[in-house]
């Protein structure tokens, strides 16, 4: 008598409709795994953004899906083997498996794992996660090895899940997080998904596919434009981010607590702490009144598109090489919370406010619009050709759209922004900032 297969085991999805688990069971009821249900894919876009409250759960779900069915097509072309499939799948389900509590906002706080060096830190904090749940893996028939070679980024086929324009993990998101803010999606990425090749090791799309390609690459910009790079979750994301610094620096909160953190855990931390400057600042968040604009710098071609309404606001445009300049500067990276409070309080030093009372925005994530190059699989001749050599134009756009973008904001309390937006003292931060 033949065994009897064990039914599909489904989860309901807003993208995909049904999602059958049943292979990967073992890994999805790690408690690490259901721990991504209480954190938010988009950190503070919430504010902004009412229904923005889905998961990385939901998300790594999602790309678990997508990268299946993916791993599917490509054994049947002959992309990949059998143990190549399981294990592309298994890593799309893992591969944001070390995200901290409001993922990114946190991210930078986060103590680097030996082992991991070169790699940005939501990797490595994946794959110290993958290491620990080796037996889960095991448990699902998943080479381990293998999976744990695309978790490192050492074999090309983890492309096929963390490919900056092609990955089924960034399509996903892309997809997800426009469905949960503005309400659209890429056009015709369900025709991409269906057109991405595995050739000579590098991920390529089929000519007929270009068009789709290039509208993915647009949305990317819409998105972050409309919903990533959005004033509000920027503001409340820098207080965020200073509230949990604040917590590690008065022994509150361990780094290394961090990535086992979820949302409510962590916001639960700012809630009892005993640092009066959490306390106030999480009292401000709840209320939704968070810090404001009082001066700000853009590129200069982009100043006077700067959308004010009257507010008490003093805009500077910036040369490109000087914005590059204040972009890079060390003592403005996520890494040194440090230098950033430091700068912070000698800006209000200058203004004549009182400690604290200032918050600093620094410009993050510009290399996300590079505009990286799409390779092209010509059937006729099966040769591989590069899409920016194509449609050089279109790439240029690219940078030029991601250059309006680009602010970096310095912020107050309502109480004191018209006090640090006044020309006299606005123009003293600018020279300050000007001379990182």
């Amino acid at each position: 008598m033949s065994k009897i297969p064990k039914s599909p085991k489904v989860v309901a999805d807003p993208i995909y409709g049904i999602i059958d688990i049943r292979p990967v069971l073992p890994m999805v009821e790690t408690e690490e795994f259901q721990a991504l249900g209480d954190k938010r894919q988009l950190g503070m876009a919430y504010l902004t953004f009412p229904s923005a409250t889905h998961s990385r759960k939901a998300h790594s779900l999602g790309s678990y899906h997508a990268t299946r069915e993916l791993a599917d097509r490509w054994l049947k072309r002959g992309f990949v083997n059998a143990r190549q499939a399981d294990a592309m799948a298994g890593y799309a389900l893992y591969h944001d498996i070390g995200h901290p509590a409001f993922s990114h906002v946190t991210e930078d706080l986060c103590v680097q794992p030996k082992g991991t060096v070169g790699m940005s830190m939501n990797s490595a904090l994946s794959f110290k996660f993958i290491q620990e749940l080796k037996p889960k893996i095991l448990a699902c028939s998943i080479d381990f090895d293998l999976l744990e070679k695309m978790a490192r980024h050492a074999d090309p086929l983890a492309a096929a899940v963390s490919d900056k324009n092609l990955g089924m993990e960034k399509l996903d998101y892309l997809e997800r997080d426009g469905f949960f803010t503005i309400l659209s999606r890429p056009v015709g990425v369900d025709y991409l998904r269906q057109h991405i090749y595995f050739i000579d090791g590098k991920l390529a799309i089929d000519e007929k596919a270009i068009d789709n390609a290039i509208e993915v690459q647009n949305y990317y910009l819409k998105i972050y434009k409309n919903v990533y790079l959005r004033k509000t979750s920027a503001i409340a994301q820098r207080m965020m981010q200073k509230m949990a610094y604040r917590l590690i620096l008065a022994g509150e909160l361990a780094r290394e607590e961090l990535p086992r953190l979820t949302d409510s855990e962590l916001i639960g931390r700012y809630s009892i702490s005993r640092d009066p400057f959490v306390r106030a600042n999480y009292t401000l968040l709840r209320k939704r009144e968070l810090f404001r604009e009082a001066v700000i710098l853009r590129p200069e071609k982009f100043a006077h598109t700067a959308t004010t309404f009257g507010k008490p606001i003093a805009t500077f445009g910036v040369g490109n090489i000087a914005m590059k300049k204040l972009s890079q500067s060390p003592l403005l990276q996520p890494k040194n919370q440090n230098e950033i409070a430091r700068l912070e309080d000698e800006i209000a030093a200058i203004a004549g406010l009182p400690e604290s009372s200032v918050l600093l925005t620094p410009i993050y994530g510009q290399e996300r619009f590079s505009g990286q190059d799409i390779l092209i699989y010509q059937g006729k001749n099966k040769k591989l050709a590069s899409l920016k050599k194509r449609y050089p134009a279109h790439f240029k756009n690219i940078e030029e759209i991601a250059e309006s973008y680009v602010t970096f904001r310095v912020c107050t309390t309502e109480k004191y922004r018209k006090t640090l937006s006044s020309p006299k003292i606005a123009k003293k931060v600018f020279a300050y900032l000007m001379a990182l």
